[in-house]
């Protein structure tokens, strides 16, 4: 386990292009909030700072401590981790990314009681590694930008090269009761009308 929950940078990463559901994902609104908004505070609770890596920086800036872009542009998200963990103020970094509105404070807690050892804790959901709610150290930063320079945008291949925790969903279903909820992510319109039958009795 680490010494401490605050001891951990959270960084949403909010670089996409909203491409399927027709509009910015971040600044939809689930009840009175910003889904981004929601994840912020979310993060509040279990990380002493929020960093948002985007290239639309007045865009997103209220809500994170500060904002950063990509240092090596154009490979996605793993970009995104990688500059995300470049900047953080902490070794370990709570990543998640800017359409995930109901990430989950006990499976957080669970990847960061279960990081001992390890250079990323990693959730699998149905079978999936979810690498975009995930618990990654600095120790990947090298083995990371050599995946980065040779052009390979793929997270998962990264995990062959690293020590990887991987939280089963077996695991997080003793801590988590909604894992449906804590992995729904936000790439259509019908994902928003879930998230909001979801959200309406949350605020």
């Amino acid at each position: 386990m680490l010494p401490k929950a605050a001891a951990i940078s959270g960084v949403i990463l909010a670089g996409g292009k909203s491409s399927r559901m027709g509009t910015d994902k971040a600044l939809l609104k689930l009840g009175q909030y910003y889904v981004i908004e929601r994840i912020a505070d979310t993060l509040r609770t279990m990380v002493d700072e929020v960093v948002i890596v985007t290239d639309r920086s007045k865009r997103y800036a209220k809500y994170g401590d500060r904002t950063v872009s990509d240092i090596m542009p154009g490979h996605g998200p793993l970009g995104g981790i990688h500059a995300g963990l470049v900047q953080a103020a902490h070794p370990w970094m709570l990543v998640t990314a800017c359409d995930l509105p109901f990430i989950s404070v006990p499976v957080a807690r669970l990847m960061i009681e279960c990081a001992a050892d390890y250079d990323a804790v990693v959730p699998r959901y149905r079978g999936y590694a979810e690498p975009l709610y995930a618990l990654y150290n600095k120790n990947c930063l090298e083995v990371m930008e050599q995946h980065l320079v040779r052009g390979q945008g793929k997270i998962r291949r990264l995990y062959d090269e690293i020590r990887v925790r991987y939280l089963e969903e077996e695991e997080m279903s003793l801590v988590e009761p909604h894992l449906e909820r804590a992995f729904l992510n936000l790439n259509t319109p019908k994902d928003m009308l879930e998230a909001q039958a979801w959200g309406a009795g949350l605020g």
